[in-house]
Formats: C-alpha cells, structure tokens, sequence
C-alpha cells in the first residue's frame, strides 16, 4: 500500500473521533487545551491537571466561583460580565488579607509598581489584591493561561513580603 493510501485511510478513521470531539465542546466556545470564562469547568479541569485542587462553586450573586489552592491558601477566582449567571466573558484572581493597621500609602505604594495586580483595602480592614483577565469569546491557551497564574502567584508572594504578613 502507498504512503498516500495509507495517510488516507488514517485521516478517515480519524475524522469521526475529531469530530466528536469539536461536537463535545460546541457551544462552550472551549477546546481541549484552552480556557474560557464561558466555560468555569475548563477553569477547574486546567487547576487540576497543575495539581492545584479546585472546585467550582456560585459567589453571592449567582455566578460562578473557582476556589482552588495553593500551598495550602483557598485562592479565588471570579466570574464576570456574566449573563444570567452564564456566558461569562472574565475572570478575575482575588486574594484578601485580614490587616486593618495597614496602612493606606503602603497599598498606595504597591499600586504605583505594579500594572497587572492591584490593590486596594475595604472599610471591614481587608487588604485585597485582585487581577482582571478577559478570555472574551475565543479563551485563552493553558499556555498563556499558565503564564497570568504565575503571574498571579508571584503576585502574592511579593504583595505579602510587601504587607509583612
């Protein structure tokens, strides 16, 4: 049998497995190796296969929240610009500090050297550092998804250092 008939033979017998697999996803606007805001479970799935144990719960509004941790902190991750509770087009990493002596300029500071992360403190005392992150309709790549997180993560360790928690 030539090379080409036997290329052939193997992209029919693949085509019915490629196509279950793009009907599986259908409709999540997510693939295989992406996530996407649309679809939280992708979120929860891509946590899990870093060895980050995740699972996907509602905040206090309805949409949906991946709480996942790492070295032992519940971290968050928010959902927005939903539509009724779904088609949720970002994400936002959170984390909160109890810190009520910290001291405004000190998060004023920290503001001032950073572009991704912000900071910021509530009326209640809690220092709170999020980052926004659009997946828009298309998602993002667990690549680049992998890139934000350990942003995100170094982000912590260094806004601790900075509130000396």
């Amino acid at each position: 049998m030539s090379p080409k008939l036997v290329a052939a033979a193997l992209a029919i017998l693949a085509a019915p497995a490629i196509a279950q697999e793009q009907k599986s996803l259908e409709g999540t606007g997510a693939s295989a190796d992406m996530v996407i805001a649309t679809d939280p479970q992708s979120f929860v799935d891509f946590f899990e296969a870093k060895g980050f144990p995740a699972r996907l719960t509602e905040d206090s509004v309805g949409d949906p929240l991946v709480e996942y941790r790492s070295n032992g902190d519940k971290l968050s991750l928010f959902f927005y610009d939903c539509t009724d509770n779904t088609d949720c087009q970002a994400v936002q990493f959170y984390a909160g500090y109890r810190a009520p002596d910290l001291p405004l300029d000190s998060i004023n500071a920290w503001n001032t050297e950073r572009r991704f992360v912000r900071s910021y403190k509530t009326d209640e005392g809690v220092a709170r550092i999020e980052m926004d992150v659009a997946t828009s309709l298309d998602g993002l790549t667990h690549r680049d998804f992998e890139a934000l997180l350990d942003l995100w993560l170094d982000s912590i360790v260094l806004y601790e250092e900075h509130i000396n928690w």
